[in-house]
């Protein structure tokens, strides 16, 4: 007979119970494992843990607002499945409180933003409703994430309806002509250049894509780039619609704006094809910000409110915020274009009895051991430091007997207490009288030690504590992992805060509905049983729990609603008032903004709060529910940007027997959030098991095999040509000057032959276009056929390229030469006549800071002044390299002598040349023969640091470059055509 695998669970929250459920959903997997599942305290459910209050009316208390949302698709999957077993197994009828899932989880379709606008010098609360419409979906049904791209197509079409609503009150009836510099690519896909918006064009160019974005152009991207860059342009600019606006319509042009951002920044950073985590290094208001967001949106209710709902101020700092961009935009387009059936979904009792209890009953009834008042307090590793060889365990009291009953019955619901049943611990009496807490973590826990030794009480582990109790519990793990370690580190967490309040009028009897009303348009719902969030401190979150009164036992009468209140929340003892005190002083004051006939002399009306253990105001607000989480499990895990690349997979720790369960893991979300942990706790049982479990969202994108490789691994160099013209191309070496600048865009279109259109980009300013300047000496110049010593003597070459520019009939975008002055008149006919390049004659001279251009007859044309600014070092060094590489490796397309397109290409050598950063001044004196406006132009220095850009793309820095080049055959121009074309589907 086979041994089964002992597997020790380590923690009662999301992520651990979730890990034992899919390995108990395997078939016959009692033959195969034995689980244990050790918890500190009495109660499962971590920081979701709920308890009942057994001397105020079996109350539900929590440790803050617990909310699903409607694309928790995972989890929603696996309640539904434990609701179905209760029922099945005969553990729980569906007529009984909660028998099904329906009755568990009620839909919740509207949700309030608290917007604080200043009126002659006064604040007030404008409440903003935000309502989805319900779907015909049902949450837990499987299927697969939109893509980045179909989210983006998805918000788009959105953000048209909202701009509807503006122009609609407006009265903006005119129709909007696109810019002349989309025309061809809408021509190519057979679009009409007039539209009603510039957000309307967007939207069509965006759905005449390819759903796959690897079969994206380049010049599609660039085009849905430029167009992104315009419509915000217009938007800050249209004088109707930066009027005077209704609170509707402004709140519309809110979200408009930070869309806009979100799509320039989504292009920019490729994010259809690498997903939401490339750019989590960034935080996310600032991440907007630099792509043209304005203050005004970015600071507005709407985007604190996403802070809110992630807790997403370190320290409980609530001036300052922090999380990874990546992972805030997967949030926001999931929670919005992935529910199903509602929105969110509020519990319709306490989250234990809701989540935690039915999981604990189906566990219990499938074999699974629990060991309450056991709390794990060390890993230990075994000596060769691959696997955990003991776990040091303490037991915080003993049993009187058999296994710890945990639950107590609610009107015929199983429920968790709020304190242990002490009735059933040896010295219960005593320990209750001592007031210790079983569940704080402020110090590792106590009790009687032993140990679990590998081999004999466990063989596997799943470690599914709460990342705030990791610090004491894995000291020997990260000592031996510096992927622990930086964890650690760079994952953090955050203290919250959370009060409840029983009253004895309702919302609406307060008068919340008639502020609801005054500042939004149409009906308002009489029942407003909602979400508001981004309100004023120490309480952000207001939730009207009032469904639950029937699930409490309260005398008649009992209150009429339920408040729950929730914060993030400063570190223990950094806050010097009594969190009590601060509640009385923010309900006195604050909280009358919301329910403004709740005023009595001035302040909050105490006598309006119920309670069956006081009779005066002051003791009933006392008998309220007030709760700081500090320590340990409470703590809330943040998603502070740079942190996503240093979670460990549940499956990857670096340790053969150990999995991590929860939501501080890498993990598809990573936020804090039961999905997250639900994936991880999913992600952790199929490491240890092998099984094939199923797991939605765990990562953002598709897997598709994509174009072949054929044409990823083809290259334009001259190398690369085929036979018999592989032996045949130039080569050379130059010491010369890169500088890059914008251009008025009209004067570079009229310097391009007919055919040749300025390509739509989005690098430089609207209304300006990208140009590349190289000021050079070239040195041994030659075909490779001929030795160097039959080369041309060394000149001096001036190269001016228009970068990014499309021709008829081609795909792909290139580079123009305008015009290529040199001092050597045989590779100046060599370039006319092989290669069609505009190559001109004139005085050229180069010093190690100046270079001037001038006509045969020495007449000025331009001339640059140089700083160097650091030493020569590889230019691989340099964060800018890719930019680099993107301008002055673009395939080169000409006019040649016989009116035909003619394309080229130049390989700088980049990843062997050496580098140092200028400042660069150019002067143009003659701007027809420079084929640019006259003036000045100045370029700043290449920076090693690739941040200093901020996170948008931009022009690199001017450098002074000392390279080798090959430049490819003239008649190798068809291939390097269509390789272009094939690249540009890349």
């Amino acid at each position: 007979m086979v041994r089964k695998k002992k597997i020790a669970i380590i923690g009662g929250g999301v992520g651990a119970i979730t890990s034992a459920y899919a390995i108990t959903q395997l078939p016959n997997w009692q033959d195969e494992y034995d689980i244990t599942l050790y918890q500190l305290g009495w109660r499962l459910g971590g920081k979701g843990a709920s308890g009942r209050n057994m001397d105020h009316a079996a109350r539900i208390e929590e440790h803050g607002l617990h909310i699903w949302a409607g694309f928790y698709e995972n989890g929603f999957r696996l309640m539904r499945d434990c609701y179905d077993q209760l029922n099945s197994t005969g553990l729980r009828s569906p007529d009984a409180p909660l028998g099904t899932i329906e009755k568990a989880f009620t839909g919740l379709n509207r949700f309030l933003l608290a917007e604080e606008i200043e009126t002659d010098g006064k604040k007030t609360i404008h409440p903003w409703l935000i309502e989805f419409e319900p779907n015909g979906q049902t949450p837990g049904t499987g299927g697969v994430l939109p893509t980045p791209f179909s989210y983006f197509q998805e918000l788009l079409e959105s953000v048209v309806n909202f701009i509807e609503k503006i122009l609609e009150e407006i009265e903006k009836g005119k129709s909007y002509v696109t810019p002349d510099r989309f025309n061809p690519a809408l021509k190519r896909k057979g679009m009409t250049t007039q539209q009603r918006s510039p957000l309307h064009q967007m939207r069509d160019y965006a759905h005449s894509m390819p759903k796959n974005a690897k079969q994206h152009t380049q010049s599609d991207l660039m085009v849905l780039a430029d167009m992104a860059r315009h419509a915000q342009n217009w938007l800050a600019t249209d004088k109707d619609i930066n009027g005077v606006l209704s609170d509707e319509a402004r709140r519309f042009k809110y979200i408009i704006d930070l869309s806009l951002a979100f799509f320039r920044g989504t292009i920019d950073n490729g994010l259809f094809l690498h997903g939401f985590d490339a750019i989590d290094d960034h935080e996310i208001s600032q991440w907007l910000l630099d792509y043209g967001a304005s203050d005004e949106a970015v600071y507005s209710a709407v985007f604190r409110g996403c802070y809110d709902y992630v807790f997403g101020y370190p320290g409980g700092m609530t001036d300052h915020r922090s999380v990874g961009a990546g992972t805030a935009i997967r949030g926001l387009l999931r929670l919005a274009f992935s529910y199903k059936g509602s929105l969110f979904y509020k519990m319709m009792a306490g989250m234990g009895d809701t989540i935690f209890g039915p999981y604990y009953q189906i566990l219990k009834h499938r074999g699974v051991k629990f060991k309450f008042f056991n709390a794990a307090t060390h890993l230990a590793l075994d000596d060769s430091k691959s696997c955990v060889d003991r776990i040091d365990m303490v037991e915080q009291a003993v049993v009187n007997s058999g296994d710890y009953d945990p639950f107590v019955p609610v009107k015929g619901l199983p429920c968790w207490p709020s304190k242990p049943l002490w009735g059933q611990l040896k010295n219960g009496a005593e320990l209750e009288a001592s007031g210790i807490d079983f569940e704080c973590e402020k110090e590792p826990p106590t009790g009687t030690p032993y140990s679990l030794k590998r081999g004999t009480d466990f063989d596997e582990v799943i470690l599914g504590a709460s990342l705030g109790s990791l610090p004491y519990m894995a000291s020997e793990l990260i000592a031996a992992s510096n992927r622990w370690k930086m964890m650690l580190d760079k994952v953090q967490t955050v203290a919250t805060q959370a009060a409840q309040f029983w009253v004895d009028n309702t919302a609406a009897e307060m008068g919340w509905n008639d502020v609801v009303a005054k500042h939004n348009i149409g009906g308002i719902p009489a029942d407003l049983k909602t979400v508001i969030t981004s309100f004023i401190e120490p309480l952000d979150t207001w939730a009207d729990m009032s469904d639950l009164i029937g699930r409490e036992d309260w005398t008649a009468p009992g209150p009429a609603s339920i408040a729950y209140f929730c914060s993030p929340a400063k570190n223990a003892g950094v806050d010097p008032i009594p969190f009590e005190d601060r509640v009385m002083d923010w309900a006195n004051n604050a909280l009358l903004q919301m329910w403004p006939k709740a005023e009595k002399n001035g302040k909050f009306d105490l006598d309006l709060l119920h309670s069956e253990k006081a009779d005066t105001g002051p003791g009933k607000f006392k008998s309220q529910y007030f709760r700081q989480n500090f320590y340990g499990s409470e703590r809330y895990v943040l998603s502070v940007p740079g942190s996503v690349q240093y979670r460990l997979p549940p499956d990857g720790t670096g340790f053969e027997n150990l999995y991590v369960a929860g939501d501080w893991t890498r993990c598809g979300i990573n936020a804090g959030c039961v999905e997250a942990a639900t994936i991880s706790g999913l992600a952790a049982a199929r490491g240890l098991t092998g099984a094939d479990i199923e797991i939605v969202g765990e990562g953002d994108l598709i897997i598709d095999n994509g174009p072949g490789d054929a044409t990823r691994l083809a290259s334009p160099y001259a190398q690369n040509a085929n036979w018999p013209l592989t032996p045949f191309f130039g080569v050379g070496e130059l010491d010369g000057f890169f500088s890059f600048h914008a251009v008025d865009a009209t004067t570079l279109q009229n310097t391009l032959p007919k055919g040749m259109t300025l390509h739509p980009q989005a690098t430089t300013p609207e209304g300006t276009h990208p140009i590349s300047i190289l000021a050079n000496q070239q040195i041994g110049v030659r075909p490779t056929i001929l030795p160097r010593l039959l080369g041309f003597r060394n000149y001096n070459e001036a190269i001016i390229a228009i970068n990014d520019v499309q021709v008829e009939g081609h795909d792909g975008v290139f580079a123009y030469l305008p015009n290529l002055y040199l001092n050597s008149n045989l590779p100046r006919l060599a370039g006319v006549w092989f290669y069609g390049y505009n190559k001109k004659l004139g005085k050229l001279s180069m010093g190690n800071d100046h270079y001037t251009v001038a006509t045969e007859q020495g007449s000025p044309i331009w001339s640059a002044r140089y700083a160097q600014r650091d030493m020569p070092c590889p230019l691989t060094n340099y964060g800018a390299l890719g930019d680099v590489a993107r301008r002055v490796n673009q395939v080169v397309v000409t006019l040649n002598k016989w009116g035909k397109w003619q394309f080229s290409n130049l390989d700088f050598g980049l990843t062997s040349a050496q580098a140092a950063g200028v400042h660069a001044q150019v002067d143009v004196q003659n701007a027809q023969l420079a084929n640019l406006p006259a003036g000045k132009m100045i370029s700043q220095p290449l920076q090693i640091n690739a941040g200093d850009n901020g996170a948008q793309s931009a022009l690199p820095g001017a450098f002074r470059i000392w390279t080798s080049w090959t430049l490819s055959n003239p008649f190798d121009s068809g291939r390097i055509a269509r390789l272009e074309a094939a690249r540009n589907r890349l």
